[in-house]
């Protein structure tokens, strides 16, 4: 019989607060390119640069003060920072993003030269983190599972690269913020959580298979097969 709600007891945090979370850190992210891109088109690149980095540092503030973690709060700062630095160093709104380009073409590189070298960089990735155990070292399943993670992730950089370059040299600081903000950052966090769930996945079964009996000892039978025996056995 369930209890009655007097109105006392605290819901239990659902969906809704999750969905919450997540479009905070949406427009957290959206805060500093958004904030460039208005300042950058009336008052100039270093300007715009330099609000940035502000709008970035309040945002920071804020999510400590939220209780995000430190190492996060300060790699996207860091992030920020490094685009800023490059639109004052080359003088353009384009050069924002010129560090997007960098980032992608080197993920490219490294994720085609460890599959050429039969060595997939997931794999790397995953063991020093701590996803993918030492018992799956070397064998079949781990090296076809992140050959193909490797592969998605070479291809997501190419997707990436193409409409970056494209708009780079087109200097469309306004394309570049939107797919920025509307593809590449939200496609990259994507393929990281669908790594992580594969692999994951992929370790649980295992573990699991691991872990059952290899067949049916003397006394693993079914529980009625037992009890007629014992029935058979006091008679």
């Amino acid at each position: 019989m369930a209890e009655p709600d007097d109105g006392t007891r605290t819901p239990a945090p659902g969906p809704p607060r999750r969905a919450a979370d997540v479009a905070r850190h949406v427009i957290d992210g959206l805060a500093a390119p958004l904030a460039f891109l208005v300042v950058e088109s009336r008052r100039g690149p270093e300007w715009g640069a330099v609000v940035a980095l502000l709008v970035a540092l309040v945002i920071a503030a804020l999510r400590r003060h939220r209780g995000d973690p430190l190492v996060v709060v300060t790699v996207s700062t860091s992030i920020v920072a490094f685009h800023s630095v490059s639109a004052i160093a080359f003088g353009e709104g384009r050069a924002f993003y010129f560090p997007e380009l960098v980032v992608n073409a080197a993920g490219l590189a490294v994720c085609a030269g460890s599959l050429l070298i039969g060595r997939p960089v997931t794999e790397t990735v995953c063991r020093r983190i701590g996803v993918e155990p030492a018992s799956t070292l070397g064998t079949r399943a781990a090296r076809r599972r992140h050959r193909l993670l490797t592969a998605v992730w070479s291809v997501l950089w190419v997707s990436h690269l193409v409409p970056l370059v494209l708009l780079y040299a087109r200097d469309s600081v306004v394309g570049l913020t939107l797919i920025s903000a509307l593809f590449t950052k939200p496609t990259l966090l994507a393929t990281a959580a669908l790594t992580l769930l594969v692999v994951r996945r992929a370790v649980r079964r295992t573990a699991v298979r691991a872990a059952s009996p290899a067949g049916p000892g003397p006394a693993a039978g079914p529980p009625l097969d037992r009890l007629a025996l014992d029935r058979k056995e006091s008679s």
